[in-house]
């Protein structure tokens, strides 16, 4: 919303948030002078609100009769994170399963931007643990869960994100970005991704991507936890990350996730 920016006062939330309610609530499409009426604006600011978000996609005018509705750009994000909330749904039986067989925190994340996000988790019954809050952010470089999405991400994203500067969290994280692309590469090759204390000491974690029909990355799935646990079950590990992954993909597939 360009043409907002510099004057997006309160009021000025206010009143987009107030036009674009409404325009949600219709079932078709609304005149300026109903959604001004709604909305409490005035006609000749509605005009010049609902010109910005046409430019922009969240509102399309009917050349016809001049009416709007929410626009494809609206829906598209509104979709994204219907899809998101029913993900978490669909796998939230598959992380318990995964944190109780490994003893591990399980972790469903998803790219975010240039960063990683955790959309859910699923904690051990144990005093020693991993905690991971849901909503949180971390880097794309540094650990498993990150570089899972690193590894499978668009090109351009990753190639943003290596050109950019690289934080520091431990000594063993990677900064380099030549040995990072080799790194994801061979990611892509095994299919997993694997970290040791790179983004907290005596932490390790194993990934794995969960994609769609199209090989595109969905999510990372990942179990992350002490060290010396982590390595000492890794193989069982990562073929149960592997069995979640693929009844996680043939979901999506068959349109079980909300795809």
């Amino acid at each position: 919303m360009s043409h907002f920016k510099g004057m997006m006062s309160l009021d000025t939330v206010k009143r987009v948030s107030s036009l674009m309610e409404y325009l949600m609530e219709c079932e078709g499409e609304a005149s300026i002078r109903d959604i001004g009426h709604a909305a409490d604006i005035p006609k000749s600011t509605v005009q010049r609100m609902l010109s910005s978000l046409e430019e922009t996609g969240w509102v399309y005018q009917n050349p016809v009769t001049q009416a709007y509705r929410i626009g494809f750009h609206f829906l598209s994000f509104a979709n994204f994170w219907r899809f998101r909330l029913e993900l978490v749904k669909q796998t939230q039986a598959i992380l318990e399963e995964l944190s109780e067989c490994t003893r591990e925190t399980a972790l469903l994340v998803v790219l975010d931007g240039d960063c990683g996000r955790c959309i859910n988790k699923v904690e051990p019954e144990k005093t020693l643990k991993l905690v991971a809050e849901v909503g949180k952010t971390f880097p794309l470089h540094a650990a498993a869960c990150g570089k899972i999405l690193f590894a499978f991400c668009p090109e351009e994203t990753r190639e943003r994100v290596l050109s950019g500067p690289l934080a520091v969290y431990t000594p063993k994280t990677l900064l380099d970005p030549d040995s990072l692309r080799c790194e994801l590469a061979l990611i892509r090759k095994r299919g997993f991704a694997e970290s040791y204390e790179e983004l907290t000491l005596g932490a390790a974690e194993i990934a794995v991507p969960l994609v769609d029909s199209q090989s595109r990355l969905v999510a990372g799935l990942s179990v992350a936890g002490a060290k010396k646990d982590i390595t000492d079950g890794f193989d069982r590990i990562l073929s149960l990350l592997r069995e979640k992954a693929q009844l996680v993909a043939g979901r999506i597939r068959n349109g079980k996730a909300g795809a």
